[in-house]
């Protein structure tokens, strides 16, 4: 956002006063060459000889400088043609090297070429400059990238922006645009944020709970409590910048504040690291954070603890913490959103006869009636029993599913009592085959005695089975004495 708003100011300040110069558009392509010698301080653009198409530094802006950092410019400093040396060698780092690395590359050669540690070596503060300025680009992922994409040449021309005491260093090609228009582009640095994942079990998912997770993230160093340094050692103020922590760099007509590279802007500086954070101020290790889980959460849902993740080196505040939610499944409950869904087992004699049965529910068991002649797959729906609606008072349904369990093991009698309702059954339907169309509809003996299962009605006396549903009420009796089948595991909820 920031290198669009000064391209477009830029672009803009070019169009008025430049828009029927052809120089114009040479200069927007980056299509110009640098030369910075004390002779001649101007650009020159390819294709124009007279003195008119040369840009002075000292006036108007350097669309080709801004240009360099966005475009496809070539810089040539025009005074000192051999190859200076790379940031990555310098630090003794490869190219690909992840921060971590470069950062603890840093602070090694950083120790090895401090002035104070080479007071008889006239090289080490030129030398520990170049890896401070070093460190200073490569440390920043932003920074980074345009040197990366730039090159160390035309990384250092385009960053110096002229002469002046500080020319060499790196610095913000846009800041001048923040120090005339005060554009306020700060950041908020914080810790690094940590996601871990939580197992809960169905019931704490649907009522909610409080956990306690433990993570690994960075946390203050306690030996020397985050300041780097071993605890007694007393900071010295930076020689170079006074400590004041930025020093004076003269852009063309501008006067520029940029950041210390000996001290990084701190104004001070020390001789000596914490042994157990190697100066990094923070170190890895276990973390515990209290969670609260709200009720009805899901399984990939995420939790957000603002400032509960790693700590931050510069004591800003700490990073985010991310719970994904794992919900374990239930052996009895199985959820569909807000709505819940169990199995109901009815041996023979209640699928047949009906009666009452225990019916598990996420608050405690309760009584449901099951009517005569429940078939195999029918359902049917508790209302207001299932889980909770998020940000709603409503709750979902539960679904309760029969199945019919068939007795395995029958006694003889019972057998036998099966056998004749079979032949009933058979004999009955080969009369109503028969009869073809009669007056009134084949009376079926089991459907019958489910409709009327406890009277011995005279209809069912003047069937040609009168004796018939006697003997099945018989076996149905001797069945369920003798093979019920419990219908459901215990309940958690309940007491006994």
């Amino acid at each position: 956002m920031v290198r669009s708003n000064a391209i477009k100011l830029f672009s803009w300040i070019a169009r008025r006063s430049l828009s029927n110069d052809p120089l114009y558009e040479s200069l927007v392509r980056g299509g110009y060459r640098k030369f910075g010698s004390s002779i001649h301080g101007h650009y020159r653009v390819p294709n124009c000889r007279n003195y008119r198409d040369v840009v002075n530094s000292r006036h108007g802006a350097h669309l080709g400088t801004v240009n360099a950092h966005c475009g496809k410019s070539r810089l040539i400093h025009g005074t000192s043609h051999m190859a200076a040396k790379d940031y990555y060698d310098t630090l003794g780092v490869g190219k690909n090297a992840p921060a971590s690395e470069i950062k603890k590359a840093y602070y090694g050669v950083s120790k090895k070429w401090h002035p104070d540690a080479n007071k008889d070596d006239p090289e080490a503060e030129k030398r520990f400059q170049e890896i401070s300025k070093a460190y200073e680009v490569l440390k920043d992922e932003e920074k980074r990238a345009q040197y990366d994409q730039l090159g160390h040449e035309t990384f250092e021309a385009s960053a110096s922006g002229g002469a002046g005491p500080d020319a060499g260093q790196w610095r913000n090609p846009f800041q001048d645009l923040n120090d005339i228009f005060g554009f306020g582009f700060a950041r908020n640095f914080t810790g690094k944020d940590a996601k871990v994942a939580l197992e809960l079990s169905f019931m704490e998912a649907v009522q909610g709970c409080t956990k306690d997770v433990v993570f690994r993230t960075e946390l203050p160093c306690e030996s020397c409590g985050g300041t780097g340094v071993p605890p007694g050692t007393k900071p010295e103020t930076c020689r170079r910048c006074k400590g004041a922590g930025m020093t004076i760099s003269q852009t063309g007509p501008f006067r520029i504040q940029v950041t210390c590279t000996q001290c990084g802007g701190s104004g001070r500086y020390v001789k000596s690291l914490c042994k157990s954070c190697n100066g990094e101020r923070v170190v890895r290790g276990p973390k515990s954070v209290k969670v609260n889980i709200m009720p009805g959460v899901d399984t990939d849902e995420e939790i957000r603890m603002p400032r509960s993740g790693g700590a931050d080196p510069d004591g800003n505040q700490p990073g985010d913490l991310f719970v994904v939610i794992k919900v374990r499944e239930d052996p009895i409950f199985r959820r569909d959103g807000s709505n819940i869904h169990v199995d109901a087992v009815l041996n023979i004699t209640q699928a047949i006869l009906g009666g009452t049965i225990q019916v598990p529910t996420l608050t405690g068991d309760v009584v449901l009636k099951v009517r005569p002649g429940t078939q195999p797959g029918q359902k049917v729906v508790l209302k207001g029993k299932g889980i909770k609606t998020r940000n709603s008072y409503s709750y979902g349904d539960q679904f309760v599913h029969f199945n019919v369990s068939m007795p395995t093991n029958l006694t003889k009698r019972q057998q036998e009592l099966i056998e004749e309702f079979a032949k009933e059954e058979q004999g009955e339907d080969e009369k109503g085959a028969a009869a073809g169309a009669s007056s009134s509809p084949p009376v079926n003996l089991l459907t019958t005695l489910i409709s009327s299962p406890y009277s011995g009605t005279p209809s069912l006396l003047r069937q040609p089975y009168s004796g018939a549903p006697f003997l099945l009420r018989r076996f149905v009796f001797l069945a369920a004495a003798s093979s019920a089948v419990n219908c459901f595991p215990p309940s958690p909820n309940s007491s006994t």
